[in-house]
């Protein structure tokens, strides 16, 4: 009954499985799969386990390969959403069409003239206010960005054609409501966390305070402000140590060699399905990203156990429940950062009390699972 289109993973694969897990899933269209396509394993080192039947799965290598080689963004989402739209009238059943927002424009007006309802997934704030905040905060650093004109073109289509627009957060709630979007076409749905995600018992080389940072370190992810916030700490360099998991953008590589310190440890990209004991290992982790819909890894982190300090433009406000089990504090708040930090340092039991809270809270409504049956009562009404 549900077509599902995105050309690469984000929670993609997650919502394929859930839809399959409810009955609804008729086909599920993307770039790659790695239980599906054998030879091309040997290129990508993303591994997919979610439970997605095989027959249906359709992939497109050779949109795979210009993923990979082709850095033109726009024609890659364009070359994909043209495949995808020529072959939905080869599903008659299906009732809902489901694409990401900038690879799905073409694939939504022919889902429409098919008869079929149209939602598209947007994981970010509304594009243009993306592309503004993000400007602006590249030009703090003397720098430039901009999103592809065509891309911001494309999406505001997207947004005026599909039934609906799915988004992750009240944070992206507003921004879409602040650009004129009417409310009516939003759908909320909380991302969740799978079963790897969970507390694992591994012993530290020592027993010092851990401070996780997790994902891209880029300006977007709003790395200065931490930076800056571990330099304001009061806390002995010999009594803490902080960990960066991910890929590290050229762009920070001069603010890094101005502010590390010796206890910052590089970890660089970690396996997917690892992650958990590595986190399980840290006592806080820190978000400050400048713009994100609701970064996943907020709830990878928490389901582990590990209480968050967020930014207000993480999304991290719909799951985090301030001074439970983690806090919120505004961007571009080195002070505020630090002093939550300081905070759980000095005050221990405050700490092991967010830790079993952020736990119990991630059993109880932050699995993948949620999200689905969210998603399965909205096609329902849908139908």
């Amino acid at each position: 009954m549900v077509i599902v289109s995105c050309q690469t993973k984000f929670h993609a694969f997650a919502l394929a499985e859930q839809l399959e897990n409810k009955g609804f899933l008729t086909k599920f269209f993307t770039a790659y799969a790695y239980q599906k396509d054998n030879w091309l394993r040997r290129f990508v080192k993303r591994v997919d386990r979610e439970n997605i039947s095989r027959d249906k799965i359709k992939t497109n290598l050779l949109s795979a390969f210009r993923v990979k080689f082709n850095k033109d963004d726009y024609s890659n989402m364009e070359f994909f959403d043209k495949w995808v739209a020529g072959n939905l009238h080869n599903y008659p059943e299906a009732k809902v069409f489901i694409g990401w927002s900038a690879m799905s424009l073409n694939s939504i007006l022919v889902a429409r003239g098919l008869g079929l309802k149209t939602i598209v997934e947007r994981g970010s704030s509304h594009i243009q206010y993306q592309d503004r905040i993000l400007q602006e905060e590249y030009r703090k650093f003397g720098m430039e960005f901009s999103i592809d004109k065509r891309v911001i073109e494309k999406e505001l289509k997207e947004y005026e054609a599909v039934d609906y627009i799915s988004i992750p957060s009240q944070f992206v709630k507003q921004t879409f409501l602040e650009m004129g979007v009417p409310e009516t076409k939003l759908i909320i749905n909380n991302y969740g966390v799978s079963n790897y995600f969970k507390p694992v018992q591994f012993g530290k080389a020592n027993n010092k305070f851990v401070i996780l940072y997790l994902g891209m370190v880029s300006i977007r992810k709003g790395l200065i402000y931490l930076f800056e916030a571990l330099s304001q700490l009061k806390i002995g360099e010999e009594d803490f140590e902080v960990w960066f998991i991910g890929g590290v953008a050229a762009e920070m590589n001069p603010v890094i060699k101005k502010y590390s310190k010796s206890n910052w440890h590089w970890k660089g990209h970690l396996p997917h399905y690892e992650l958990a004991k590595w986190i399980s290992q840290c006592d806080v982790a820190v978000h400050p990203s400048i713009e994100e819909g609701l970064s996943m890894v907020i709830p990878q982190i928490m389901a582990c156990g590990v209480p968050v300090i967020a930014t207000t433009n993480t999304g991290g406000e719909d799951i985090i429940e301030d001074g439970i089990n983690g806090f919120i504090v505004p961007i571009r708040s080195p002070h505020a950062i630090a002093n939550k930090i300081s905070q759980l340092y000095n005050d221990r039991s405050l700490l092991q009390s967010m830790k079993l809270n952020t736990v119990n809270i991630a059993n109880k409504s932050l699995h993948w699972d949620n999200y689905g049956t969210r998603y399965e009562k909205f096609i329902k009404q849908l139908m």
